[in-house]
């Protein structure tokens, strides 16, 4: 059963993909939560989307003559307004005369007003301590670790999300490092971390441009994300409640990823700068060099309530610099696989 935190960050998912149809197909978690009726026929990204705006639309107060300047028509604009029309922060900001400070209260007294038609609609059951959301590991997701490839998840998320940034004229720039640690991690999660913090650019970016970088620490590979701002934004307090970031965080901690966020001038523009640190691979690495998938396979099963993790590798020709790469804990090796002779590569190990 999905808490309500989880499901709180499953909403916010989807109204930041309202419109992008793949990216909610193929949310981890989202057909969980949001049962698609027996029998419908159409996309099931477009029910979900009919979903929301009809929540959205049950904010319009009753018998209240429609005005922007209405609290009581705050809530409806604001959700409305971003995430329909694609209004960026600072733009609503403006048209509602309210700080950017404000803006991120009044959103997130919407949000939660939001989630609460659709929690009640869909009779999830509360945790017993509602405001006390339990840790990840007793969440109902399942995390699939395995080598992943940071640039290219990059570029993934950046396709998936390719149209919204050439609708805003927004130039992405990924920029590969010459050599990155390896990192271990539930890619559909990360990519979900990532999705976020690409959508956030999108609302509260002033200028033309997104870049992507990455580089090695002591302890974590680093995913470094930076958009221009405007001169009047500022990041949130920590007595705020930021939903986007807030659902970036709620990702990163499923696999022990941190977020940061700075924000700095340069060459006379406020920046933001995102951070996200991914955990070097676990010592406890089993490599695993067999021709048959299975193997690894049983590995995985027998091993998944341990620290240790299975990586495996078919061919003979990339065992050496896997080996090398991810200096495992343990070896097993299969002496004989075709069109090799393993004794010679265990020597070689």
């Amino acid at each position: 059963m999905v808490d309500r935190s989880t499901f709180n960050e499953i909403i916010k998912d989807v109204l930041g993909n309202l419109y992008d149809t793949a990216a909610i197909e193929t949310h981890p978690m989202l057909f969980s939560v949001l049962q698609i009726p027996a029998g419908h026929t159409g996309s099931k990204g477009e029910y979900i989307r009919q979903l929301i705006l009809e929540a959205i639309n049950q904010l319009k107060p009753l018998r209240k003559e429609e005005s922007i300047s209405s609290p009581e028509w705050r809530p409806y604009y604001i959700l409305y307004k971003r995430y329909v029309d694609g209004m960026g922060v600072q733009e609503l900001s403006d048209q509602l005369a309210i700080s950017p400070r404000q803006m991120r209260r009044d959103h997130h007294r919407a949000f939660l007003s939001l989630t609460e038609i659709l929690w009640s609609k869909y009779q999830l059951v509360t945790p017993t301590a509602e405001n006390e959301p339990e840790p990840p590991s007793s969440r109902a997701i399942e995390i699939h670790k395995e080598i992943v490839d940071l640039v290219d998840t990059a570029y993934g998320v950046y396709k998936t999300l390719r149209r919204r940034f050439d609708e805003k004229k927004i130039t992405v720039s990924i920029t590969p490092a010459e050599s990155l640690s390896v990192v271990v991690t539930d890619r559909v999660i990360l990519r979900q971390a990532l999705i976020g913090i690409f959508n956030e650019s999108l609302h509260i970016q002033n200028g033309n441009s997104l870049s992507i970088h990455f580089h090695n620490e002591e302890q974590a590979v680093v995913i470094d994300i930076s958009a221009p701002v405007s001169s009047v934004w500022e990041s949130a307090s920590e007595e705020e409640i930021d939903d986007d970031l807030n659902a970036v965080r709620y990702w990163c901690r499923f696999i022990d990823a941190e977020l940061q966020e700075k924000v700095s001038q340069k060459n006379g523009q406020k920046q933001i700068e995102w951070l996200i640190k991914l955990p070097l691979a676990s010592k406890n690495i089993l490599l695993v060099i067999d021709d048959q998938p299975a193997v690894l396979n049983l590995f995985k099963r027998y091993l998944s309530q341990s620290a240790v993790y299975p990586v495996g590798v078919e061919q003979a020709s990339q065992a050496f610099s896997l080996a090398q790469h991810l200096q495992p804990a343990v070896i097993t090796l299969d002496v004989m696989m075709p069109q090799m002779d393993g004794w010679e590569l265990l020597q070689t190990l």
